[in-house]
């Protein structure tokens, strides 16, 4: 019997069982024998053996990297959501502060597509004229949310000309839309932006939604039937 060091007995050289089964229940019994391992090792430089060392090394070094990688993303995307977060909350502000329909129109143009790094932001009203002249809060025939957005209630991706045109006046890569439930009835929360990537499809629409039911609160009472 070999010992190997600290009490514990090796089987036999010739009871390859019961070696076997002293491997499997302290595998760790090999690296302690320093003698044992470097002539298991052999020659680093022979194509026929294995560094077990080299190899669980490289395995540690591929799960450290994978772990700050995702560590990397984790924050980043934290990072991207507070700055969303605080954008949303200014906005938000901002349209409380508005007086009036006209201001709030006005408002939309200027301050808040500053405020949400946005190129271009409408307001669709079905069924109604709630302002002439209006820059940013138009009138949309009946049914312009449903054709937009079908059976749900908002939607990030891609823009196409048509659309774009239809929507904005000009050609722009991407856009949010929200539905908006007003007295007269529905409409939409179109924000748009000429990078294609700014709004994606499965983008996180949390603070979009949010959005919209300010303005829905806000515009509710000017839009009210008298």
């Amino acid at each position: 019997m070999l010992d190997t060091g600290d009490g514990a007995q090796a089987p036999g050289d010739f009871d390859m069982g019961r070696m076997r089964e002293a491997l499997m229940a302290d595998p760790d019994w090999v690296r302690r024998d320093g003698e044992l391992m470097a002539c298991l090792a052999g020659d680093s430089g022979s194509g026929d053996v294995i560094d077990f060392g080299a190899a669980a090394r490289a395995r540690l070094l591929d799960e450290n990297r994978r772990l700050k990688a995702a560590r990397a993303e984790l924050a980043q995307n934290a990072r991207a959501n507070l700055a969303i977060l605080s954008q949303t909350h200014v906005a938000t502000l901002s349209l409380m502060e508005c007086t009036s329909l006209e201001d709030l129109d006005a408002r939309l143009e200027g301050d808040l597509a500053a405020i949400l790094s946005v190129d271009s932001i409408r307001i669709f009203v079905e069924g109604g004229m709630p302002l002439r002249n209006a820059r940013t809060i138009r009138p949309a025939a009946p049914g312009l949310a449903d054709q937009l957005l079908g059976a749900e209630n908002d939607f990030t991706g891609p823009v196409s000309p048509a659309t774009a045109h239809a929507l904005y006046g000009t050609a722009l890569g991407s856009h949010a839309l929200a539905r908006l439930d007003l007295p007269e009835g529905f409409g939409v929360l179109a924000l748009a932006s000429r990078d294609d990537g700014a709004f994606t499809e499965g983008q996180g629409t949390e603070f979009l939604n949010f959005l919209a039911r300010a303005v829905e609160r806000r515009m509710s009472p000017w839009l009210q039937t008298p």
